[in-house]
């Protein structure tokens, strides 16, 4: 079912893909290189499920390349590009994963565990607060997500 094959970049790569995302574009370097240095990059290929609804969440995905769908009772209700994110929702409310997650084509994220996500939100409020008007525009645009 997840498929994620793990892929290998050095530290600098990391913090400049970290650099180049909407969400981390803020950030202090420091913290992007703390980032960097637990983020695991991961690899999906097409229709791969990175997440199943109403499993526990245990990560946050930033899209590095590529791009998913979100998916609730079989119907996919939410696209996300390179640049965007997914996995906040069951992180921040502790509930299990709303949605599955699938590829859409090859697709590379960087995933944080939920304690790396959790201090990098109280350490960079910007962060929490991108987040938070993400979440917003995603509830205007589909009341399921």
């Amino acid at each position: 079912m997840h498929e994620r094959k793990s892929l290998q970049l050095s530290l600098e790569d990391k913090m400049r893909a970290l650099e180049n995302l909407p969400l981390l574009a803020n950030v202090s370097a420091k913290e992007r290189r703390e980032l960097a240095e637990k983020a695991h990059v991961l690899s999906f290929a097409g229709g791969d499920v990175i997440v199943m609804e109403g499993e526990a969440g245990l990560g946050f995905y930033l899209i590095l390349s590529g791009a998913v769908n979100v998916r609730r009772g079989g119907e996919i209700i939410n696209r996300v590009e390179a640049g965007g994110f997914f996995g906040e929702v069951s992180l921040i409310e502790g509930v299990p994963r709303t949605a599955d997650v699938l590829a859409d084509g090859p697709t590379v994220c960087l995933g944080l565990l939920r304690s790396d996500f959790k201090r990098l939100l109280v350490r960079e409020p910007r962060v929490a607060m991108t987040i938070l008007e993400e979440e917003g525009r995603r509830l205007v645009g589909s009341p399921l997500v």
